[in-house]
């Protein structure tokens, strides 16, 4: 498994979708994954920083967590089929039992974003899916390079 992080939101020029831009630098990749306009709008909220009137469903499950003491240990892109995405949230009980809950990828990073908790994507993910090899590149030339990428692709 190979650890991503967020590196953007765009939307499809064909379909107007929403997309998250997961990447790694060191592996040199980014994965596209297509999600709803709702799941779009309430990550971008959280990266702004932006705090809603009321809570929003992955908020008022991280409250949740807290309260009952439960750690999202991490997030997983465990499989891809068909052209959709699939994921899990390892969740640890203070008894310190771990347990696997599948989500779909939206809510799986939503929910990672608002924990800091870790994402990974499984190898044979990444081999069977849309993913975007990134040239090398070091510093400030790296995001600038995630930016074109973005725009050449997913904004003309």
């Amino acid at each position: 498994m190979i650890e991503v992080s967020v590196i953007g939101l765009t939307q499809d020029r064909f379909s107007n979708l929403p997309i998250i831009i997961l990447g790694n630098e060191e592996e040199r990749f980014a994965v596209p994954i297509w999600v709803g306009n709702w799941e779009a709008e309430l990550l971008e909220t959280e990266l702004l920083g932006a705090v809603p009137p009321r809570p929003f469903p992955y908020d008022l499950i991280r409250e949740l967590l807290e309260i009952f003491k439960g750690e999202v240990e991490r997030v997983i892109i465990n499989d891809f089929d068909k052209g959709i995405y699939f994921a899990v949230i390892e969740v640890r009980r203070p008894d310190g039992e771990l347990f696997r809950i599948d989500a779909r990828p939206s809510d799986a990073i939503n929910l990672a974003v608002r924990l800091n908790a870790p994402i990974f994507v499984k190898r044979e993910v990444i081999e069977k899916a849309s993913v975007i090899p990134l040239d090398k590149c070091q510093g400030e030339e790296c995001q600038e390079q995630w930016e074109r990428l973005i725009r050449e692709i997913f904004e003309q």
